[in-house]
């Protein structure tokens, strides 16, 4: 068994159905789950997106999660244009550009110093030899 850093549920039902098992999709289900992460922070959680990114390519090779991002903010833009509120897109694009620049840092965690690596991770910890 590897540790991982993110993507936990995502690296186990992929190695679940490679290993003759299935994954039931409940479109039915409920689940609250949110956090109101600062700029910053998202920095930091994308930052260990794209690690776990990188360390299972057996799961991740082939996504493209910059698609769904941009999908993402592009809607989210326009929703936010429909509603009159504007004011809040310049909040959004900086936001995004702080996740978008942590997933970037993440997936090339390899060639960046240690210490960088770990002041970038939410989770330094798993840093720890």
């Amino acid at each position: 068994i590897r540790k991982t850093i993110f993507n936990e549920d995502m690296i186990f039902a992929a190695k679940a159905m490679k290993n003759g098992y299935a994954v039931y999709y409940a479109a039915d289900a409920r689940v609250i789950h949110s956090h109101n992460y600062t700029a910053s922070q998202q920095f930091h959680r994308n930052f260990d997106l794209g690690v776990s990114q990188a360390e299972h390519p057996e799961v991740f090779d082939g996504i493209k999660s910059e698609n769904e991002g941009i999908k993402l903010v592009k809607q989210t833009a326009a929703h936010l244009v429909k509603q009159r509120k504007i004011y809040m897109v310049p909040k959004l694009v900086y936001q995004s550009g702080c996740k978008y620049i942590g997933y970037r840092m993440g997936k090339m965690y390899k060639k960046l110093p240690d210490k960088v690596v770990k002041w970038c991770s939410m989770s330094p910890g798993y840093w720890e030899k």
